[in-house]
């Protein structure tokens, strides 16, 4: 299954390499900050923490004003739940890779929406008093975004955004959370 969604995507963006226009080509980086809220049940549990703070670095190229391809880093940071007896933590990084879509630009403000897949690595660390014993985990999961870019001036834009992705953190019946990171960085095109 994970073949296939490679397969798709580097269709997808083979044709958008092959579609695109010369003259509206634009290449960026940046790097946000954010929160990450992880989505896992905390029943049972004295104490847990859901949410940790995040960051994350990217680049992207526009083959066009409104349509290109993003490619970024990020790293969750590590959450957990506990009680008297077992402690649990979990945390996630990796690399994505998405097609991106831009809305036309409006008063410095610009709209974009982007899917790709999240090349992630997921970890579970369990303890107890006397024991204690982690496992870790690839997966190539899908990643959903949406963001909003101001342009302060031509080349430099303050830009808020919430992705939402999966991370597989044991390979006990295929266990994944759902992951959405709320972010705010700056971004500078070259």
């Amino acid at each position: 299954m994970l073949k296939k969604n490679i397969l798709a995507a580097a269709f997808v963006l083979g044709s958008a390499l092959v579609s695109a226009h010369a003259a509206a080509q634009v290449s960026y980086f940046g790097g946000s900050v954010g929160r990450a809220k992880w989505n896992f049940d905390c029943a049972g549990s004295t104490s847990c923490h859901t949410a940790a703070a995040s960051w994350k670095l990217y680049g992207g190229y526009e083959f066009s004003p409104n349509f290109g391809v993003e490619g970024s880093y990020i790293y969750l940071n590590e959450v957990g739940a506990s009680d008297s007896a077992l402690k649990a933590t979990f945390n996630g990084r990796g690399a994505d890779l998405a097609a991106i879509v831009k809305t036309t630009p409006m008063n410095n403000f610009v709209g974009f929406a982007k899917l790709g897949v999240a090349f992630m690595k997921g970890e579970i660390v369990a303890s107890t008093r006397d024991f204690a014993a982690s496992e870790t985990h690839y997966s190539g999961q899908p990643l959903i975004s949406l963001g909003a870019l101001y342009y302060v001036d031509k080349k430099v834009a303050i830009r808020a955004e919430v992705d939402h992705r999966r991370v597989k953190v044991s390979g006990f019946t295929q266990t994944t959370s759902g992951v959405t990171n709320f972010s705010i960085g700056v971004q500078s095109e070259f």
